[in-house]
């Protein structure tokens, strides 16, 4: 599995690179895959990058995934890339011999002793504007594994590109060129708004390594200091230090530089590139200077044929005119800090100072500035050069849109200046917004500085009533409030004294507040209506910042401690108690449990749907089981709840219920015998605690069901009504509103093993079974988060999505420190499942014609035949295509096994988590057919490894699934050729899909992932089919383990003596 890349190359490394004849800059495409390689010590020259493809390879592998451009060309560059320090034998190296290793791969664990070497490269090589065509083409959402997370960063830098064309913010410029009098013309990007800034800062932010690993590491701009590969530094004693020897190369474990002048320099290409492939210059009746410069605007090199004189008028010129408009890029800006009077007096003091263009935190006041002169200054961290002229360039764009500002220009030498009242308002107001827009930053006092904080709102203090429970949502609450503008509280006397002096900005307890007309209404209706708070109303405004109570903003919640607890608990900042395991649970609980269970009674108090979405084998079931038992102990359990489940787990939920809550009965709606009447199905469950049911016949019987006055709904495996316009999730999500039979609501639990907080398509269906308020209605969704989270990445977006969902989604993983100290190292887990309608035929059929043939066959035969029974049985368990002897795998191919069935709905709960399974089975033809149904439902390679796979297949097979970073993540293994002598400790899943009957062979063969070496919890999965033979001898085994593990032999000749009464009962098909 190869991983494609994306490297900017600037104007001299292009140069340097090979790129046919191009001096420009450009887009090198690259990949790199996985391959046994060894370690190299680097020489005078960069070394070939050992894992990357060649242009023929990379070249047929775009192809293949449609993104080939007939714009590409070859090319070749040196990359400094992230590395790892190995020894030939795959040790670390020593300190004092020369340092030797290898590229770090895409998803390899990064080890923690990194270092940054040059690799030659081989790719291919767009210019800009082809570049900008090529990243439209990609994806900005999805799964799409064999693209590198970089890609989706340069996806959102030319999606930036094209914003900018498209809003017009953008400027043609003349620039000077190292070794030619003329110049370049070319078109550069407008950055003087707020909200490109921000853009600029959250792009450079999160600015990949790999995307600039060819530019210098050293000086501040693109391009500048170091070779052409970005990876050579000086010799000397850094060389020396690495262990190189004096007369060697002098190469440097060099680390790219980031930041918002790298960002800016690749976004000017690309925006260059575009605007030059689509100007048409004309040049008719323009000074013969501007229509050269307008003529080298388009396409081509941009080069201008000038004189000295000519170009340096034009350069001035064109400089002045940008500068005056946009500003120029710079570590620091001029900003305006606005304070309050001094008392008694009337003017606000605005004083001048330069701030810091990454950290705004850093200010240096105008005194230290003109002390300065025009040397250098130092901002925090930062070199600010010729500071005096950077901050006289702000005070000039400030004046084009806040004209006070032209008295504070008085003195060559300006440091502050005096506002009147109303010039101060305007400044709050309107004029912050503009200057911040024209690159000129603005700092208020805080009771003024903008948002919500210093708008008119409210001071709440409220708790629970004495006889309040706290578990109702519509439930007064003792409360008083007060109005609060600035942190500054002020009663309704004080807000009409104010009011009453007619000037916008007022002073009050010392505090300068700002009074908008539209604040003073709804502060007056909110007085005159005085309304009730509730528990639903405090839960809301202390959910999320800005939430209003009848229009003004709520900016302080004081809640007692009663109350207090509650919203604790409910906004997750403390967990809920945990609960014990209820009375009558046959079984203990883990602590993680306990807590699960805690927290399913806490959200069932307010009436919210749960959704518990613990990592796979982590025992959702029992959690659940246990809630149920819970609410019968403390007899709240008053009617039957609706259990909805894949067909495929409805016999381990039976099974488990007995199990470990025996006092619930329990029925299951399912089959040609359930009840198809109103009148039937109510009698059918009186006395009924928990009805099970599959998600087909919940859309077949939904009028039945809907007929039933619930208490509760619970949907296992929830990821089946992802798609909410199926029928399918509609008829789940009807069911569980209220019914009109009772005025109580039904509860609402979803179970899944998938973390559905990262697959924002599919929430809006699942919350709307839960809580249909959280999401509101879907186009709202679609519109408010999906489009802005799935088409441009809004990282605001999603924070609010995932604070909104929070409090509903319960997901723990076996990674968790929390969990980890819970779980034993190897968790063991019995995968119940049924027969489909073919299977049973066929089983029924099978054991009919076989004990015939058995007792009429001589003595000698019958050890044989019923080792041949046995077989047979177990392979129609398997799957009917392999005891019909059956080679192709055809549509419809699982749903003719429910092993099958729920062995895909297990493995895709692996492949999302990222998990990598081991698949053992001992038939060689059913690992053929289950390898080529794996394949076809995943999407994905599933390598088998049984008695003849040769020697290097089988090597290759494990260095692939055990080092490859992108290997396979399922390894289907026979259980006689992979059950010994391989290590496979990158998984951690191990399928035992059919039994052998020795326990000590699965054992083995489970050992191949849990053994020295082994980081994670391993889960074993044994698949059991219900009521068949495979039951009856897992029974056996077990009751014969509990005497002696040896007692049983190898293999299943053990079986093969077995008298015919007792043969009969063994191979019997029970209901």
């Amino acid at each position: 599995m190869s991983l494609l890349h994306a490297t900017w190359l600037t104007s001299g490394i292009a140069a340097g690179a090979t790129v046919g004849s191009f001096d420009r800059p450009g887009l090198l495409i690259w990949a790199d895959t996985w391959r046994v390689a060894a370690p190299v010590t680097p020489t005078r020259t960069s070394p070939p990058h050992p894992l990357s493809l060649d242009q023929d390879d990379l070249g047929a592998w775009l192809e293949e995934h449609e993104l080939w451009s007939e714009a590409f060309r070859p090319a070749v560059a040196t990359l400094t890339l992230p590395s790892r320090s190995q020894s030939a034998r795959g040790s670390k190296s020593s300190a004092s011999g020369p340092w030797s290793g290898l590229p770090l791969q895409a998803g390899e664990p990064i080890p923690k002793a990194l270092s940054w070497w040059p690799w030659q490269v081989e790719g291919l090589w767009l210019k800009p504007a082809a570049a900008a065509d090529w990243l439209g083409q990609l994806p900005l959402s999805g799964h799409h594994p064999d693209l590198a997370d970089e890609l989706r960063w340069w996806s959102h830098l030319q999606r930036w590109a094209l914003s900018l064309i498209a809003r017009g913010r953008w400027l043609p410029q003349v620039e000077p060129v190292d070794g030619a009098t003329g110049g370049r013309a070319r078109w550069v990007p407008l950055l003087n708004r707020e909200e490109d800034r921000r853009r600029l800062e959250d792009l450079a932010a999160q600015l990949p390594q790999v995307a600039v690993a060819a530019l210098a590491p050293s000086g501040n701009g693109p391009g500048g200091g170091g070779g052409a590969g970005g990876g050579l530094g000086t010799g000397g004693g850094l060389g020396t230090g690495l262990g190189l020897s004096s007369g060697a190369a002098p190469l440097a474990c060099w680390r790219p530089g980031s930041g918002r002048l790298r960002v800016v320099a690749i976004l000017a290409d690309l925006l260059d590139g575009q605007l030059r492939e689509s100007f048409i210059p004309a040049s008719e009746g323009l000074d013969p200077l501007l229509a050269a410069w307008q003529q080298a605007l388009g396409p081509g090199d941009g080069r201008l044929d000038l004189s000295a004189e000519d170009a340096e008028r034009l350069a001035t010129a064109t400089h002045h005119w940008r500068e005056a408009v946009a500003g120029r890029v710079a570590p620091a800006h001029t900003c305006l800090e606005l304070e309050i009077p001094a008392e008694g007096d009337d003017l606000w003091p605005l004083r001048f100072s330069l701030q810091g263009e990454a950290d705004p935190s850093l200010k240096l006041a105008a005194t230290a500035v003109w002390a300065a002169g025009a040397g250098t200054v130092q901002l925090g961290e930062i070199a600010v050069q010729q500071p005096g002229e950077l901050l006289l360039e702000g005070m000039g764009r400030a004046l084009q849109v806040f004209e006070p500002i032209e008295r504070g220009l008085d003195t060559a030498t300006p440091e502050q200046m005096a506002l009147t009242p109303a010039e101060a308002f305007v400044l709050v107001r309107t004029a912050a917004a503009r200057l911040r827009d024209v690159g000129v930053g603005v700092v208020l006092p805080p009771s003024l500085s903008g948002g919500l904080a210093s708008r008119l709102g409210l001071s709440i203090e409220a708790e629970l009533l004495p006889s309040s429970r706290g578990f109702s949502l519509g439930e007064s609450l003792d409360w008083r409030w007060e109005l609060m503008i600035g942190g500054v509280t002020l009663s309704l006397r004080d807000l009409e004294r104010l009011a009453n002096k007619r000037s916008p900005l007022v002073q009050h307890k010392g505090a300068w507040i700002e009074l908008r007309p539209g604040d003073l209404r709804n502060a007056e209706k909110f007085c005159a209506l005085n309304p009730p708070l509730n528990l639903d109303d405090a839960l809301r405004v202390t959910g999320n910042e800005g939430e209003t109570l009848q229009r003004l903003p709520v900016h302080r919640f004081t809640a007692g401690v009663r109350l207090q607890a509650v919203l604790e608990q409910y906004h997750q900042q403390k967990a809920p108690d945990p609960l014990p395991a209820p009375e009558g649970f046959a079984g203990q609980l883990r602590p993680y449990q306990e807590r699960g269970l805690g927290w399913l009674a806490f959200l069932h108090r307010f009436d919210q749907g749960a959704c518990l979405a613990d990592d796979m084998g982590l025992g959702k079931t029992i959690q659940l089981l246990a809630f149920l038992q819970h609410l019968k102990a403390e007899q709240e359990l008053k009617r039957p709840v609706l259990l909805v489940a894949p067909t495929s787990v409805l016999t381990n939920w039976k099974r488990e219920a007995a199990a470990f809550t025996p006092e619930l009965e329990v029925r299951e709606h399912y089959g040609p015998r359930r009840p198809a009447t109103d009148a039937a199905l109510k009698k059918a469950l009186k006395g009924v605690d928990l009805l099970l049911t599959s998600y087909g016949l919940l859309q077949r019987d939904n009028e039945l069901l809907a007929a039933i006055d619930w208490q509760g709904m619970v949907i296992d495996e929830a990821q089946a009504i992802k798609n909410p316009s199926s029928k399918q999730s509609q008829s789940a999500r009807d069911l569980a509103r209220a019914g009109k039979q009772s005025r109580e609501g039904r509860f609402r639990i979803a179970l899944t093993g998938t973390p559905v907080e990262n697959r924002v398509s599919e929430l809006w269906a699942l919350m709307d079974f839960l809580n249909p308020r959280v999401l509101g209605e879907e186009e709202f969704f679609r519109q408010r988060y999906r489009l802005p989270i799935e088409r441009y990445g809004d990282t605001a977006s999603l924070r609010d999505l995932k604070a909104r969902v929070g409090p509903f989604i319960l997901r723990r993983l076996k990674t968790d420190k929390s969990i980890i100290s819970d779980l034993p190292e190897k968790v063991e887990l019995n995968e119940w499942v049924g027969l489909s309608p073919e299977q049973v035929t066929l089983y029924r059929k099978t054991v009919d014609d076989s004990l015939d043939t058995i007792a009429r066959a001589p003595l000698g035969q019958k050890h044989g035949q019923v080792l041949a029974l046995l077989t047979k049985l177990k392979q129609i368990c398997n799957h009917p295509a392999l005891a019909l002897k059956e080679t192709g795998v055809g549509n419809g191919f699982a749903s003719r096994s429910a092993k099958v069935q729920r062995l895909d709905e297990i493995v895709e709960e692996v492949i999302d988590a990222g998990d990598r399974a081991l698949l053992f089975t001992q038939f060689a033809e059913w690992g053929h057919l289950l390898q080529a149904h794996l394949q076809q439902r995943f999407r994905q390679e599933v390598p088998f490894l049984y008695g003849s796979s040769s020697k290097s297949e089988r090597q290759a097979m494990v260095d692939r699934f055990q080092d490859d970073p992108r290997g396979p993540q399922l390894f289907l293994l026979s259980l006689k050729a992979g059950g010994v002598g391989l290590n496979l400790t990158r998984a951690s899943h191990v399928f035992h899909i059919d039994r052998w009957w020795n326990p000590a062979v699965e054992n083995q063969a489970t050992d191949r992932a849990y053994r020295i070496g082994q980081t994670n919890r391993v889960m074993v999965h044994k698949f059991i089919t219900s009521g068949s033979v495979e039951e009856k001898i897992d029974r056996m085994i077990r009751e014969k383990a509990r005497l002696a593990e040896d007692i049983i032999g190898s293999g299943e000749e053990w079986l093969g003596g077995l008298d015919p009464g007792k043969l009969r009962d063994l191979v019997a098909l029970e209901d």
